[in-house]
């Protein structure tokens, strides 16, 4: 315990430091519940409200929103390499360790039995059509009753009654089998929700992991021990460093509800659909608790918390799967813009033809993932505005696109056919150019720096033909004119020419 710092990772902790490298909008004035997600939505930053709702709640939302966000989550400036970082940390397991009740500050304010009272937590609309009030930032800790795994994800709760409440079930996962097994037995499924929590938190649950304990996942992200403690009406793990839990279990009655339709992250509803009911039996907090709302399903889906941490997933099975093929990538880019998940950009080094296509063909075993951008190191991937440079300058439809029908679509694409199969497109944005030499080459700013090689412009010459920014920075010119007159000097002298592409040389 002396090791534990159970601060460290407090989402409260984590906001002020975002407040402190300007990456929070804090609005003191009272706000009603219902207007929060529209303020949130408006903000390209992280939202925090001092003073929400009737009972003044303070509340955070869209922690995770960004990638320097993400950055900072992870301890870094560096945004271009978070995929990298992961990978880092999942190589590099940390244990969980428990922490005796008395000591957690989960659990400093305690809600049981007939007390429960769902009604005192900020469920808020967030969308337009959605069936109910949400909480939408909860992370499920469960262990499974059958093989005791450990498992953990991210999960929505719509509030149904004052001990009561529904979460999506129906996409195909972990939870979902334990759940099923659960009915098939007979047994309710017993498990915790973990609201208000470290953008890292969400990234592990994010994770599908083949390891029977995904709790280390979470620590393994953090790079520290993960402490948890004992729920207080089920014994079962929670974080104890979370600012609110919720304790309680699936009915063993099964799909019986209907839950939904709420605003999915691609920027659409998902339809409502029978769901399990979750009854609750306590809820625990912290004394100063701070809640937790995630932006999720709007058409800014840059904005939201989901798209940067499905990003940084993408980037780093991109990784995997170009090694596996023996390709060395320059840079990769999930665009969290197309959700994290189903557009990439790729920058690889100009090599033999085909390389791109070899790109392409690679990531299309990538499920989920529906457009590749391939580039030359030249271009930035994380430049939209480069991008689109390419993709007007370098890209021939009936030459660099290439496709793949019938592949695997996400389960949320409106564009799939009846099949539920979709059509991946490749974009080779570094197929050959019909120009050559200097005209071949993209325009940038000039970097002269290094130490003077030479003293004159004659001697400069004398050693090779040169552009002219290469002069300057062989004669340590921070000017340039002074070049340009000499030049001209030797131009009216006779011995100057100039190159094919531009440079200049001296006569033979």
């Amino acid at each position: 315990m002396a090791d534990i710092d159970l601060e460290k990772f407090r989402l409260r902790r984590f906001v002020d430091h975002l407040i402190s490298i300007g990456e929070v909008d804090i609005h003191d004035r009272p706000i009603a519940l219902a207007d929060i997600s529209a303020v949130i939505e408006a903000s390209p930053k992280a939202t925090l409200f001092k003073n929400a709702g009737p009972e003044r709640f303070e509340i955070v939302g869209a922690v995770g929103g960004s990638r320097r966000r993400h950055a900072a989550a992870f301890g870094t400036t560096d945004e271009r390499n978070l995929a990298q970082e992961f990978a880092h940390r999942m190589a590099s397991p940390q244990p969980v360790v428990e922490v005796p009740q008395a000591e957690a500050p989960v659990q400093q304010v305690v809600i049981a039995g007939d007390d429960v009272d769902l009604t005192r937590l900020p469920f808020h609309m967030q969308h337009a059509y959605d069936g109910a009030p949400y909480l939408s930032s909860a992370i499920d800790y469960t262990v499974d009753p059958a093989t005791g795994r450990r498992n953990v994800g991210c999960r929505r709760l719509m509030l149904r009654g004052r001990n009561t409440m529904l979460s999506n079930l129906t996409q195909v996962s972990d939870l979902k089998r334990m759940f099923l097994a659960c009915v098939e037995r007979g047994e309710h499924l017993h498990l915790n929700f973990a609201v208000g929590a470290h953008p890292l938190d969400f990234v592990a649950a994010c994770v599908r992991a083949t390891a029977d304990d995904e709790f280390a996942t979470v620590a393994s992200l953090r790079g520290a021990p993960l402490p948890i403690t004992r729920g207080v009406s089920n014994g079962l793990p929670v974080p104890a460093d979370a600012e609110l839990v919720i304790e309680g279990y699936f009915d063993k009655a099964g799909y019986t509800e209907i839950e939904g339709p709420y605003g999915e992250f691609l920027g659409y509803y998902g339809p409502a659909h029978i769901d399990p009911v979750f009854h609750v039996t306590a809820i625990t907090m912290r004394k100063d608790v701070l809640h937790q709302t995630v932006l999720h399903g709007t058409v800014k889906i840059a904005r939201s918390d989901h798209a940067h941490q499905s990003a940084i997933l993408t980037e780093a099975r991109i990784a995997q799967v170009l090694a596996a093929a023996g390709i060395e990538p320059v840079a990769v880019y999930a665009v969290p813009s197309a959700s994290g998940l189903l557009h990439a950009r790729v920058s690889v080094r100009r090599a033999m033809p085909g390389q791109a296509r070899a790109v392409i063909a690679a990531l299309f075993a990538i499920p989920f993932l529906k457009h590749v951008y391939v580039l030359d190191e030249e271009v930035d991937v994380f430049s939209d505005e480069e991008v689109e440079w390419a993709m007007a300058n370098r890209f021939r439809a009936d030459r660099d696109l290439v496709t793949a029908a019938g592949q695997m679509a996400f389960p949320m694409d409106v564009t799939m056919g009846e099949d539920r199969t979709t059509t991946k497109a490749g974009f080779d944005l570094t197929g050959a150019l019909a120009r050559t030499g200097v005209e071949a080459l993209t325009t940038h700013a000039p970097r002269i720096d290094g130490a003077p090689r030479y003293q004159t412009v004659e001697q400069a010459l004398g050693a090779r033909p040169m552009h002219f920014a290469e002069l300057m920075a062989s004669l340590g010119s921070r000017d340039g004119r002074e070049i340009a007159m000499e030049l001209d000097r030797l131009r009216r002298q006779g011995t100057l020419s100039r190159g094919k592409d531009g440079e200049w040389m001296l006569k033979q």
